[in-house]
């Protein structure tokens, strides 16, 4: 059996320092996404994250049967905006808009990402699998730091991303983005780790 370890490979792209933000160029990457809008807690959003990761699964399971090749699934992610950029500041959470995705690896097509959504869509308990769709993620330059602890207190270390970026000469450009390497129903909240990535770009100089 081939194996591929997406996380030997993909390291230096999940793995950041807690206290030095860094510029990183980003490889593109074929993902799994869901689009969602609302407050992360609700069931909506519960349910999006269970039918994205459903079909991770089906698809990882499918390669291996199918093509003898395994691979991991990879951390969740998210991409975060909204309309007002002040519902951020002030936690209009039902305001937030986000696209949830995993990463895969780039064997993996389009055409393989529609029959295991097919199949996972059978096996479905709420109706959430018509939103995911297989799409190429391409960030280019980004800045990126490691937040330790809880989500809700994140604010301080996005702000030391952002003086980082406008110190090297760059301004953010995209979405804000979240890697999730912990698990907030196992992990306790002071010890999740979560990478906070921005796409940039570079000034121009008058």
């Amino acid at each position: 059996m081939t194996k591929i370890d997406l996380r030997k490979s993909l390291k230096p792209f999940y793995t950041a320092s807690v206290r030095k933000p860094c510029l990183l160029e980003v490889p593109d990457m074929n993902c799994l996404m869901v689009d969602g809008k609302g407050d992360p807690n609700s069931q909506v959003f519960q349910e999006a994250v269970g039918s994205l990761y459903s079909v991770a699964y089906t698809l990882k399971f499918m390669f291996k049967k199918e093509k003898d090749i395994d691979y991991p699934v990879t951390a969740l992610e998210g991409l975060w905006d909204a309309e007002d950029v002040t519902d951020f500041m002030t936690a209009r959470r039902e305001n937030w808009k986000w696209t949830l995705l995993i990463g895969l690896p780039s064997i993996v097509t389009k055409k393989d990402a529609l029959k295991a959504l097919s199949a996972a869509r059978e096996k479905a308990k709420f109706p959430r699998f018509p939103v995911v769709r297989f799409e190429k993620l391409a960030e280019g330059r980004c800045a990126q730091i490691m937040h330790i602890g809880p989500y809700a207190n994140e604010g301080p270390t996005v702000e030391t991303l952002h003086a980082f970026v406008e110190k090297q000469g760059y301004a953010l450009r995209g979405r804000h983005h979240e890697i999730y390497l912990g698990d907030p129903r196992r992990a306790a909240a002071e010890r999740l780790r979560t990478i906070l990535r921005h796409p940039v770009k570079r000034l121009s100089r008058a």
